[in-house]
């Protein structure tokens, strides 16, 4: 296994303390994988990376079982396993589809929240100093969760949840060279809770989809020129 990419060395595994051995499993992988400590397009040394982590082959089979359904790994040749690949046309999908549900969930928020959910989602994106890039990740994808999460409709919930498990990754390599754009972002952020706060439908969903029109231009640079 390829454990350095970018100059970061992801050898040294942090102890696993989850309830179970597979959702320990999948949760360092997952990270390993998002955060680029796996490559994309590598092939998976099971045996290796069971070891590195101190599990047996069995839950990181079920590790990879999971990852494959999330688009984050795929069968290789000889019954081997291999990490997704990054391109620019599973970006521009994956965003074509953000670009219909989360615009208009943010209009949806803005008539159906309270004032409670609303003051919930104002405090999620405060950012605190020397964040990393993985920490920023985190507090990104709290923060547009809980806008949609507030629509209050169930299947709009589950494919966002799929959607933004699919581009972590991505919008983590932007991160990786432009964490200085979160300055953009968080401004970006407050604009759309003053909308959902002032219950402007049509601003709320105007910002959001500017907002993430505008990442998925910034990664599709990042990829290109990569």
């Amino acid at each position: 296994m390829n454990s350095r990419w970018r100059g970061h060395d992801y050898t040294a595994v942090t102890t696993l303390r989850v309830s179970t051995k597979a959702q320990a499993a999948y949760q360092e992988v997952r990270r390993l994988i998002v955060e680029g400590g796996l490559l994309p397009g590598s092939t998976l040394n099971q045996e290796a990376l069971a070891a590195e982590l101190g599990l047996s082959i069995t839950p990181l089979r079920e590790t990879l079982r999971r990852l494959q359904a999330e688009g984050l790994a795929q069968p290789s040749a000889h019954g081997t396993m291999s990490i997704s690949p990054l391109t620019v046309t599973e970006l521009e999908n994956l965003y074509a589809v953000r670009l219909q549900l989360e615009p208009w969930a943010a209009g949806l928020v803005a008539e159906r929240a309270s004032d409670e959910d609303l003051a919930h989602i104002a405090k999620l994106d405060v950012q605190t100093p020397h964040e990393s890039a993985g920490e920023v990740l985190r507090r990104d994808r709290a923060f547009h969760r809980a806008v949609y999460t507030v629509a209050k409709n169930e299947v709009l919930i589950k494919l966002l949840d799929q959607l933004w498990m699919q581009t972590d990754r991505y919008r983590f390599i932007l991160l990786r060279d432009h964490l200085d754009d979160q300055e953009s972002a968080a401004s970006e952020h407050v604009e759309i809770v003053s909308a959902l706060q002032e219950r402007d439908r049509r601003r709320a969903t105007r910002l959001t989809r500017d907002h993430i029109e505008r990442v998925l231009l910034l990664i599709r640079n990042v990829l290109l020129n990569d």
